[in-house]
Formats: structure tokens, C-alpha cells, sequence
């Protein structure tokens, strides 16, 4: 083979490794793209599966999607625990009794929307001409809560539907604390009186239950407990409000209508007493005071 033979072979032969160099560029360039594509893939997958599932869209009149959307507050007043009841538009319908813990408080939700449940509604109005309603347990023997004062009983009546709308809200919520204008209850201040022994305590049935009333010396009714299923259990009650008035456990409570009535507690903070509704503080202070005055010395009356 001569000089130009060799020269043209060489120049084939290194024709040839640059078309074996590119092909292979091209094909490394390939394989990176498909890595990537299939990285890519993988990543959109876990994506998808990790991602929460958006609820189905239905189709639903506005008033039955928003419907009722009331709420529960649990928290602290007067040195205990509560739970009050709020309407979609933020009025209080219900404030609970005072409890010693807020799991206490969150019990007596269920209590309550038990009680509710149950229709043991009743409406009473006081010698001021407030209504309000009581709801009772099951037996009637025991009052869950009082509902807020009104002026008129249809208003009171109302109140009733209003709570039996919202009751059943799952939404409980703990507030750390509540606005100075929405404290309802205080403490009461340690009164000191004298002592006057012409009161007494009246044993009385009422229909199937009994009922303890303190009375003054002119016989103006200054307290009226709960019900009592059976004569004993009033009795063993009267020894109850005895020790509470002693260590004057009263607290003052203001309604929305801005009226005010003393509650009285036993020392493992059960609301066992309250009082009637007055326009001025001044008045619920005095009442408290009257029954301070004459419970002390005052003996116990079977009313026949």
C-alpha cells in the first residue's frame, strides 16, 4: 500500500471514532433526559399520594349548607369554671352553673345537651315580672341551668327555641379570659351581721317534692331552695345551706337585662341556692344580708 493509500485509511479510521464519539455523546444525552423524565414521574406520583384528599363539591342550597352554627365558651368566673352557649350571632342564650374544674364544665355540656334533649323545660316569671326558664333533669330533681331573664314570658318562650336550635353545635371552645363587660358573676363581699334568732326555716311539699324557704321575722321569704325528692333529702340540703351561709359563699350574678340575684355554693362549689332578681347591686347586697342575719339562729318548721 503506498503513502496516499495509508493517509486515506487514517483518515477513514479517525472518521470513524468521531461518529463513534458522537454517537455516544448522543446517547449518554439521552439516557441523562430519561432519568430526569423518569425522576420527574416519580416525584409527581409521591406528590399525589401524599397530598390530602380535596372533599367533593355537592350541590346544596345555601340554607342548608350554612344551617345552625352556634358554639360552647368554657371558661373562668368568679373563681370557677363555666360554659355558656352562644347563637350564630353571638348572643348568650345559656350560662352554666359555676364548676370546680374545666373538665367539669365540659361534662356538664353533655349534661345539658341531655337535659335538652329530654324537653325538661319550665317557665316561671318572678314578682318583678321577669320570665326565664329552668331546665331539669331527667327526674325533675335537679335544675341544670337557669336561662337568662326577660321582660316579657313570650321573650323567655323564644329563648327556648333559640337553645333547641343550637344545642347540638360540636364547637367547644376554652377562652383564656373574657371581656370586663362580659363578666355576669363576682365574688360577694365577707358580710357581718347581727345575728337576729326570730327567723326560720320552713320545710314545705311541693306536689311530690320538698322545698326548704328561710322566712324573716315579718315573714318575707328571703330564700327558696331547690327540690328535694324525698323529706330527708331536704333536710340533709338544709345542712348543706346552713355551712354555705356560714362561710358566706355568695357570689353576685348580673343578667342581660342588667338585674341582679346572689348564688350561693357549697364548699365543693355546687350552686345550691339562688336568690331573687333586683334592679340595683345595692339590693342583692341587702338580700344577702337578711339571709346572713336570720338563718344563724333559725329552727327548722314542718309546713303541714
Amino acid at each position: 500500500m503506498g503513502l496516499f493509500g495509508r493517509k486515506k485509511k487514517k483518515e477513514a479510521e479517525k472518521k470513524r471514532q468521531e461518529e463513534l464519539a458522537r454517537q455516544a455523546k448522543i446517547a449518554e444525552e439521552n439516557r441523562i433526559k430519561q432519568e430526569r423524565k423518569l425522576l420527574k414521574e416519580a416525584k409527581e406520583k409521591k406528590k399525589k399520594t401524599t397530598q390530602p384528599k380535596q372533599p367533593r363539591k355537592t350541590t346544596t342550597n345555601s340554607k342548608d349548607k350554612k344551617g345552625p352554627s352556634g358554639k360552647y365558651e368554657v371558661y373562668q368566673e368568679a373563681g370557677l369554671f363555666k360554659y355558656r352557649l352562644k347563637a350564630s350571632n353571638g348572643e348568650i342564650l345559656v350560662v352554666s352553673f359555676g364548676y370546680s374544674s374545666g373538665k367539669g364544665a365540659k361534662n356538664g355540656i353533655e349534661t345539658f345537651r341531655n337535659a335538652v334533649e329530654g324537653n325538661t323545660f319550665e317557665i316561671t316569671t318572678d314578682k318583678a315580672g321577669f320570665s326565664h326558664f329552668d331546665l331539669f333533669d331527667a327526674r325533675k330533681a335537679r335544675v341544670i341551668v337557669i336561662g337568662e331573664f326577660y321582660k316579657t314570658l313570650k321573650l323567655a318562650e323564644s329563648a327556648v327555641v333559640s337553645v333547641k336550635k343550637f344545642y347540638k353545635t360540636d364547637k367547644v371552645y376554652n377562652l383564656d379570659d373574657i371581656p370586663t363587660k362580659e363578666i355576669r358573676e363576682v365574688k360577694a363581699e365577707k358580710i357581718k351581721v347581727v345575728e337576729n334568732p326570730n327567723g326560720k326555716f320552713e320545710l314545705v311539699k311541693d306536689n311530690k317534692a320538698y322545698l326548704i324557704k328561710l322566712l324573716a321575722s315579718n315573714g318575707q321569704v328571703l330564700l327558696v331552695s331547690q327540690r328535694y325528692a324525698s323529706k330527708q333529702t331536704a333536710i340533709n340540703g338544709l345542712n348543706v345551706i346552713k355551712k354555705a351561709i356560714s362561710a358566706r359563699s355568695f357570689t353576685i350574678y348580673k343578667d342581660k337585662q342588667n338585674r341582679y340575684q346572689y348564688n350561693l355554693y357549697s364548699q365543693n362549689k355546687q350552686l345550691i341556692v339562688s336568690g331573687e332578681t333586683y334592679p340595683v347591686k345595692s339590693n342583692c347586697i341587702s338580700s344577702i344580708s337578711s339571709v346572713c342575719r336570720f338563718a344563724g339562729k333559725a329552727e327548722l318548721v314542718e309546713v303541714k
